[in-house]
């Protein structure tokens, strides 16, 4: 796994870093699951999403908001965050959430869309994404 805390304020800021888009965003979720309990979960239960947005960066925010919802909703406390299909044409793309059937221990208010930024650097993928908790 490629993704690390950054310092905040508040907050907290996750940035992926991978070979390519598709592994970025999976660090990127990995490390927000990291943030709801994931070391408190096993691989029983999991879901799959499939969502498609006008830019990466609606893809990314949108993507991650879903899964916070999901795991709330069902309830789920997430583990572990695959990305199994990605299109950067159409940019779109299919994920997996694996977990344990029971609420999550810390709640992400919101995945936002300030201080977002996915770019190409030094032949690496950066995604950095700040949660609201």
């Amino acid at each position: 796994m490629a993704y690390s805390f950054l310092e905040h304020r508040s907050d907290v800021i996750i940035l992926g870093r991978n070979t390519s888009f598709a592994k970025a965003l999976e660090d990127v979720g990995n490390g927000m699951l990291t943030q709801m309990g994931a070391e408190h979960a096993a691989e029983k239960e999991s879901f799959t999403l499939r969502f498609s947005a006008p830019t990466a960066e609606q893809l990314v925010v949108q993507l991650l908001s879903q899964v916070v919802a999901e795991c709330e909703t069902r309830p789920l406390t997430p583990m572990r965050f695959e990305v199994l299909s990605f299109d950067e044409k159409a940019l779109s793309a299919s994920v997996r959430v694996y977990g344990e059937k029971k609420v999550p221990e810390n709640i992400i208010k919101a995945v936002t869309y300030h201080e977002f930024r996915a770019e190409r650097k030094n032949g690496k993928w950066e995604i950095q994404v700040l949660f609201d908790i």
